[in-house]
């Protein structure tokens, strides 16, 4: 079937807001206020995202419109928001900290790795997206990300270290959630339809999985042991007198999220109680990731509305090609699309045999660390490390290049014969 006008115009839109995106570093230097917003990667998409929104409605009837408007889910961007902004709060924080704090010291380390940033790195890198299999993916981005700007990157990282490190958190959260059948954006999009429970998606991708992510871990230590041979820094906020029910409940507010993550009215509503109840005990809370999250919400807003119309062409492409070239495809139009969005088309293709579906799923968690874009938590972690990256901002390419090892790493592992 021809594709149609909007469909042509949705495409056009998604391949200029990819394009503004490698090169939105371009944009910072400017002093006009207007065209350094342009260099804002969470606002590329959603700009573009409210300008298609704005010509579905000059060339669709309006009544077609409305109703093209309604069947579009925004559950996930809601969901991220939320969790977010919970999972920065001070006594989740810390819980998180102490636990992969703890996790060292079970391994006996040389001394003069002991006493480096080496085993914090790889407790981070290593168990903190494993995590991702039981908090979610978004609330594992958020607290490796917080570690790593105030625990381990120190105060002047080189260009390396932040964006391999960046590259293998990507990653890694990428490929750590698919231990479990609802944390990964991915797995979520496909358990209902193809039947996966947490026993199959744990026998088919988890050890695999966990391998991998310790793999990276490794490999970025390996890559600046150099660096990270200087003591690890300490938290701005202790763990210290912060009182029990406290903890008690913003644990009870993070796991009621959870059960609610594709109820999005319903998420709005306990997150107007859980926000009036962070204000209330403000003093135990710290610094909230709130504008952060309201960003990395409008990017996913608007990545949500440009993927909406794409199917006419990836469809084509996923029902095309077979097991191990279709491994290869679907990680590489991850990298453009969004790896939810590939596995949600995927999922509306019964001809699918089982092991092509296998090989879409593992294509497009692999290749989910490849860009900003590949997986819907990782626009969370570049908004906390933001500041890291100066004036010029992300840089798309260097990304690409410092995320491509471990996405190899993740596909060798992912790969399955027979």
């Amino acid at each position: 079937m021809a594709p149609t006008p909007l469909e042509w115009v949705a495409s056009a839109c998604l391949g200029l807001a990819l394009l503004h995106t490698f090169n939105a570093s371009r944009f910072s230097r400017s002093k006009n206020r207007f065209l350094y917003l342009l260099s804002e990667v969470e606002l590329v998409f959603a700009g573009w995202g409210a300008l298609f929104l704005l010509l579905h409605f000059a060339l669709a009837p309006l009544s077609e419109s409305y109703s093209w408007l309604e069947k579009l889910s925004f559950s996930e961007p809601v969901f991220v928001v939320v969790i977010m902004i919970l999972a920065s709060s001070k006594p989740v924080l810390s819980l998180a900290d102490t636990l992969l704090d703890w996790i060292p010291s079970l391994i006996p380390w040389p001394k003069s790795i002991a006493r480096s940033r080496i085993p914090a790195v790889v407790s981070v890198l290593g168990a903190g997206p494993l995590l991702g299999s039981l908090i979610t993916e978004p609330a594992a981005m958020t607290v490796c990300a917080l570690i790593l700007h105030y625990e381990i990157l120190g105060p002047k990282p080189s260009t390396r270290l932040l964006y391999s490190t960046l590259g293998v958190l990507f990653v890694n959260v990428s490929i750590g959630g698919v231990l479990t059948a609802f944390a990964a954006p991915p797995v979520l999009m496909v358990a209902k339809p193809w039947g996966w429970d947490t026993p199959f998606v744990f026998s088919h991708f988890g050890i695999r999985s966990a391998l991998a992510v310790l793999t990276n871990a490794a490999w970025v230590c390996l890559l600046n042991q150099k660096e990270l041979r200087g003591k690890k820094e300490e938290m701005p906020n202790p763990r210290a007198k912060i009182p029990i029910p406290v903890f008690l409940v913003n644990l009870a507010f993070l796991g009621a999220s959870m059960l609610l993550s594709h109820h999005p009215k319903l998420l709005i509503l306990l997150f107007g109680v859980a926000y009036g109840y962070l204000k209330l005990t403000s003093r135990h809370q710290g610094s909230l990731q709130i504008k952060s999250g309201m960003m990395v919400g409008a990017f996913l807003a608007g990545l949500a509305i440009l993927t909406a119309d794409q199917s006419w062409w990836l469809s084509p492409v996923i029902t095309r090609f077979r097991e191990g070239t279709l491994f290869l495809m679907a990680t590489g139009l991850t990298a453009i699309t969004d790896n939810a969005a590939l596995t949600s088309l995927a999922a509306r293709v019964p001809e699918l045999s089982d092991s092509s579906r296998y090989f879409i799923v593992a294509g497009a968690v692999a290749g989910g660390g490849l860009t900003l874009i590949a997986n819907a938590p990782n626009p969370a972690g570049y908004s906390i490390l933001r500041s890291r990256f100066g004036t010029d901002g992300l840089q798309a390419k260097k990304l690409f290049l410092h995320a491509f090892v471990p996405t190899l790493i993740a596909g060798a592992f992912l790969w399955k014969l027979g």
